[in-house]
């Protein structure tokens, strides 16, 4: 029965009442609604005849609301007022989710490439707000088919059919060690040789930074099987830092921000790069201010590069 009557009113109905019942006449109420007096009557009556009570008292000088219709008329504004504020607050949430993007990347992109980048990008645009999210390569790609990121960067994870890849940066694989380490104090260049017989630490098979030495030929036994495995940067640290491991990681991975006893020396022999990708899903719209964002980061590319020393993040413009 409620469901049917709600079905069977409007708002131009309650508008009509609290006007009437404001004004105390039909023709200044029909004045301040824009309608013809006739027309205000009959929503008046169709009105009444739904909730099922007299709400007004008619007499040929004036309109008073009747004990009922004192009752309603609060009920009434507060329905008016709810609804103006519902659509209000949609409205102002659309406008900030027009204004909003959300980003799902990789920890190092998180701390060395986007920070800089988002400072850049809003004196350009100030009214853009860019919401970070971390994860691994695996949680990217997540993020972005689910929705929950309008896009993402990362190295490529499962190549999924329903995501686009975009060439963006990469980053080249290099040796992490204590600086007081044999190898960090080594004024020649270093190649994954020389780190024969040494006890690495690797990452596991849940990262990407794992994927990146699997199966390529050349390296030693220990990079390929080595002595721990770890999920975390700062678990990596803590090993490498309290003996003589040593570790591999892509040049913006390398934590020497965090631990300045550590070290970064890239390695040749061969020359491997985590290469970087901006991930967008293929079935779904992208937002205009995701999308030139994505924009601004790819002519960024070379700037973003060139703050990181010896050529160790490359544009993908470049040559290898």
């Amino acid at each position: 029965m409620e469901n049917k009557i709600a079905r069977n009113l409007s708002l131009k109905q309650f508008r009509a009442f609290v006007s009437v019942a404001k004004c105390g006449s039909f023709s200044e109420a029909a004045q301040e609604l824009a309608i013809s007096q006739p027309a205000l009557s009959l929503s008046i009556q169709q009105f009444e005849e739904i909730v099922g009570v007299l709400l007004l008292s008619r007499t040929t000088r004036s309109v008073s609301l009747t004990p009922l219709g004192q009752e309603f008329l609060p009920k009434a504004e507060k329905i008016l007022a709810d609804v103006e504020t519902a659509i209000l607050s949609t409205r102002t949430s659309a406008e900030k989710q027009k204004n909003r993007v959300s980003v799902a990347v990789l920890p190092s992109v998180a701390i060395r490439v986007l920070p800089q980048a988002i400072r850049s990008y809003l004196p350009l645009a100030p009214e853009v707000k860019v919401h970070m999210q971390d994860d691994n390569g695996r949680g990217v790609e997540a993020q972005v088919l689910k929705g929950e990121a309008d896009f993402g960067i990362s190295n490529s994870w499962s190549d999924n059919a329903e995501l686009e890849y975009r060439p963006f940066l990469r980053d080249q694989v290099g040796l992490i060690c204590r600086g007081d380490h044999k190898l960090a104090r080594r004024k020649n260049p270093l190649t994954w040789s020389d780190l024969t017989d040494l006890s690495f630490v690797g990452m596991a098979p849940d990262t990407g930074t794992s994927r990146l030495t699997k199966g390529v030929e050349g390296l030693p036994t220990c990079v390929l099987s080595p002595d721990s495995t770890v999920l975390t940067i700062a678990a990596l640290v803590g090993i490498i830092e309290s003996g003589e491991a040593v570790s591999a990681l892509p040049a913006l991975a390398a934590p020497d921000y965090l631990n300045p006893s550590l070290v970064y020396r890239s390695l040749s022999e061969p020359v491997l790069y985590r290469k970087l990708q901006l991930i967008t899903p293929k079935n779904r719209l992208l937002p205009s201010a995701a999308g030139k964002f994505i924009e601004f980061l790819l002519g960024q590319s070379h700037e973003i590069s060139s703050m990181f020393p010896n050529y160790t993040v490359k544009p993908v413009t470049s040559a290898a």
